[in-house]
């Protein structure tokens, strides 16, 4: 039997990050948590989660620097998407630029998420399921 691809929800705000990760538990992945970016690079460590949903304004780090950093530590294919209430052109190019394969802005769509992660999961090398 085959586990569940591996979501790190990374979202300062609690109950947002409750709410997330239960959207993607009632979709069929398995989620866990991190508060930060220091907290999200330590949780990937330990998991290698299979993809990420990063919000942009996290304490300790932001989350255009902590896509950077998982980027630059080469730590093979992780789908990134980051989940931002900055709107702007400029906020989601950089998004795009430190490595983030989608860009959400808050409000977002719960199925339009979790379709994107389907998707990026699906594209990743050596992934075993095909994506319909």
């Amino acid at each position: 039997m085959q586990s569940r691809p591996v979501v790190m929800v990374v979202e300062d705000d609690a109950e947002m990050n409750d709410l997330e990760r239960e959207l993607l538990e009632i979709n069929g992945l398995q989620a866990v948590a991190a508060y930060s970016g220091t907290q999200a690079l330590e949780v990937f460590e330990k998991t290698h989660a299979d993809a990420i949903l990063l919000d942009v304004m996290l304490p300790e780090m932001d989350g255009f620097e902590t896509c950077r950093r998982l980027r630059s530590a080469n730590h093979g294919p992780v789908s990134i998407i980051m989940i931002s209430a900055l709107d702007s052109d400029d906020c989601r190019r950089r998004g795009y630029e430190v490595g983030a394969d989608a860009y959400f802005t808050k409000p977002f769509d719960p199925d339009e998420v979790v379709l994107a992660l389907h998707r990026l999961i699906g594209r990743k090398p050596g992934a075993t399921e095909a994506v319909s």
